[in-house]
């Protein structure tokens, strides 16, 4: 066979596959027809072990990667270089060669103890030494000089070859660590999110019939409620009773995102479409595709998000901003709020299409003060959850102390009793639990324990209230809402948010 047919066909059987030891295999059963050839192995040069790695092997019938580390001893590494005369070498009696001494010996599991000639091609790029490609064929002497210079001819073959199917190999196993990783990740969240519902059994038992029948479904929640009393908990027990529990369930406060950007977090934007986008940017509902976006604070969106959110809804297709394109997209909505939709309706700030398409199927969660029978259970929890936290013992309620608890109106629900349980624990100076909830006035106890001259005072709203204070707040700080010593700071809630509550509320703000 002339050389350049011969090139040719072997070049053909090397490059068949991304795989190198079957491109190995094809070339040796290739090899066979010209040359005297039995074992095709590909060596790397370990400068760190100081040794060579047979990382893929092949004979005619098989071929397999794998991780062969052959040890070099100090006195072998200094035997004279030969690829600097040429690029091949022939070893016709492999006793003569203390390096293929050593090769022989390693491959006789895979390949028994045969007698095998050698002959050793140094792959190189430019002067970079890619790999060694061993021949092995059995008996001494067997092959010539015009075998080796036919084997020295697939010199640049044989490093394209394996220079790719090297970086196929390493992609892949990225890839499949990757994946790997994405599923620990998923197990983790859903660890995280599975968040144990106190009261399931007991003050949230209608709430929880509910959740269980509307999570198997794809319809959209509307989770009502004040604040604090575990919306989001709920929200973490619809998603992860769904079908689309392994899918992606991201969340956005959208009291929490300035009224410029919202629509960025939302839908995306492409590279250059304000200042400041210097790449393009996925948004959140592309990110959930397939899965659940929870929009929390959702009467802080505004009425142009609202728009774009409705379509969403309806068409399940979206436009990132400054862009053209319209994206599908197949993502379950769960929405929350403390705010009353339907007042906001009325007054023109929501509008009336997308309320009714959330409020499908609303679940108004019961404050904490309605369901007093959960707050031992809450107890118990927080304890146990604080102590761990805070490397506490856990130490005895003080007598009275649950009763009093239970006398309190509890206006932050449970994220209050949860911050009390946490102070209580760390002011604890001994092994009785002291909390510093007080107990109700007047205007929260039981009305059949309210005095009827008493029951007559007029009560003022939770907005009522809420706007005195934060007015209180501003006059304090002379209007400054963001910043240290701002009314955001002293308030302890996100400036964004206050601002948007300061212009819910109708506050007037002099600086």
């Amino acid at each position: 066979m002339d050389s350049n047919t011969f090139y040719r066909h072997a070049v053909e059987a090397l490059t068949g596959s991304l795989n190198l030891h079957d491109g190995l295999k094809k070339c040796i059963q290739f090899l066979t027809q010209v040359m005297p050839s039995d074992v095709l192995s590909v060596h790397l040069w370990d400068e760190n072990l100081c040794s060579l790695r047979i990382i893929s092997t092949a004979d005619i019938y098989s071929s397999r990667n794998c991780d062969i580390i052959i040890p070099i001893e100090e006195s072998c590494r200094h035997i004279p270089r030969w690829e600097h005369e040429n690029n091949i070498k022939v070893v016709g009696n492999y006793h003569t060669d203390p390096i293929s001494i050593k090769v022989q010996n390693y491959i006789k599991p895979i390949y028994g103890t045969h007698t095998y000639s050698h002959m050793i091609c140094r792959v190189k790029i430019e002067d970079e030494r890619i790999c060694d490609i061993a021949l092995l064929a059995r008996g001494e002497n067997r092959f010539t000089q015009h075998h080796a210079e036919l084997f020295s001819s697939l010199n640049s073959p044989f490093g394209i070859a394996v220079s790719n199917s090297l970086k196929h190999l390493r992609i892949t196993q990225m890839h499949s660590k990757l994946l790997q990783e994405n599923q620990q990740l998923k197990h983790r969240i859903r660890a995280i999110n599975q968040v144990e519902v106190i009261g399931r059994d007991h003050g949230l038992k209608y709430t929880m019939q509910q959740v269980e029948s509307i999570a198997p479904t794809d319809a959209p929640v509307l989770i009502l409620g004040e604040t604090g009393v575990g919306k989001d908990v709920i929200a973490n027990a619809i998603q992860a009773s769904s079908t689309r529990s392994e899918g992606p369930y991201i969340r956005l406060n959208c009291g929490a995102i300035p009224e410029s950007l919202i629509d960025s977090e939302l839908f995306g934007h492409e590279k250059g479409a304000f200042t400041g986008a210097t790449e393009r940017q996925m948004g959140r509902f592309e990110r959930a595709d397939k899965g659940t976006l929870f929009l929390d604070e959702i009467g802080e969106l505004s009425r142009a998000a609202q728009v774009k959110l409705l379509r969403v809804l309806q068409n399940g297709e979206l436009e990132r901003i400054g862009g053209n394109k319209t994206i599908k997209v197949d993502v379950r909505i769960i929405a929350a709020t403390n705010s009353s939709l339907q007042e906001m309706v009325n007054s023109g700030r929501f509008r009336a299409d997308l309320y009714y398409r959330l409020c499908l199927f609303p679940i108004t969660i019961p404050p904490l003060r309605e369901r007093l029978e959960d707050i031992p259970l809450f107890i118990n929890h927080f304890i146990s959850l604080c102590c761990d936290k805070l490397q506490l013992h856990k130490p005895d309620i003080a007598d009275g102390e649950m009763a009093k608890l239970l006398q309190y109106h509890w206006p932050g629900n449970v994220r209050e009793l949860a911050n009390i349980v946490e102070r209580a624990l760390i002011n604890c100076r001994g092994d009785q639990l002291l909390f510093d909830a007080q107990p109700s006035n007047a205007a929260h106890v039981q009305p059949s324990r309210v005095d009827s001259s008493i029951s007559t005072l007029p009560i003022a709203t939770l907005n009522e209230i809420n706007k005195q204070h934060i007015e209180k707040v501003l006059v304090m700080t002379k209007g400054k809402i963001q910043g240290e010593n701002g009314a955001a700071e002293l308030l302890e809630i996100n400036p964004h948010t206050l601002r948007s509550r300061i212009k819910k509320l109708g506050i007037h703000v002099s600086s």
